[in-house]
């Protein structure tokens, strides 16, 4: 039983230390980087994806909720121990479940964010805030279509757009403070994979 338990331990590893270097691989960071992220240091990361260490719960747990990916499946551990005839892929799965769930993940993120850290009146005036701001932003982008194809749009007055004046203070104020809870980095970094993994053969 013992040898047995070394053998399942060793697949475990060789698995997890596979999926590590490729999700790193395909993620384009750094080795430093990406340990970083999932808060290993550069030694122990190494050690991982050369499967020297199994992989700590602790440590997985981080990668699934930086990643959206589990380096050790049981749908693959189970194909590799032939209780399963299945062979799935970290490289295709995970990116399927990145592409349909990123934008609504964050969404959460960022509701769950403000749920901790503002009182109810405060939500209400966070979605207030965004709602004005997006309305400025609509209604800034449709004045400048319409000077762009010289159509009639907008509210003057003495020769005045104070709707237009209006949405561009509003954007001006509203902006740095709705920019500032946005995953602006995160985001970049998906957006980049995406396009990298759509570009690849």
């Amino acid at each position: 039983m013992a040898s047995s338990d070394k053998h399942y331990e060793s697949i475990a590893r060789q698995i997890a230390a596979t999926n590590l270097l490729a999700l790193r691989m395909s993620s384009g960071m750094s080795q430093s980087h990406f340990a970083a992220v999932i808060g290993l240091s550069d030694r122990a990361l190494r050690r991982y994806e050369r499967g020297e260490r199994a992989l700590p719960l602790t440590t997985r747990i981080a990668i699934i909720q930086a990643f959206k990916i589990d380096p050790l499946a049981g749908d693959q551990f189970a194909a590799e121990l032939g209780l399963e005839a299945t062979d799935l892929s970290p490289s295709t799965t995970g990116r399927k479940t990145r592409d349909e769930g990123f934008w609504k993940s964050q969404r959460k993120e960022s509701q769950e964010l403000r749920k901790r850290n503002y009182t109810p009146l405060g939500q209400v005036f966070l979605k207030i805030r965004d709602n004005v701001n997006f309305c400025a932003v609509i209604y800034f982008m449709m004045q400048r279509l319409a000077l762009a194809f010289d159509l009639p749009f907008g509210f003057e007055i003495n020769g005045i757009d104070w709707m237009f004046l209006g949405s561009f203070l509003v954007i001006l104020v509203l902006l740095p403070s709705v920019v500032v809870e946005l995953p602006i980095l995160k985001a970049s970094q998906y957006i980049l994979r995406s396009t990298k993994a759509r570009m690849s053969p």
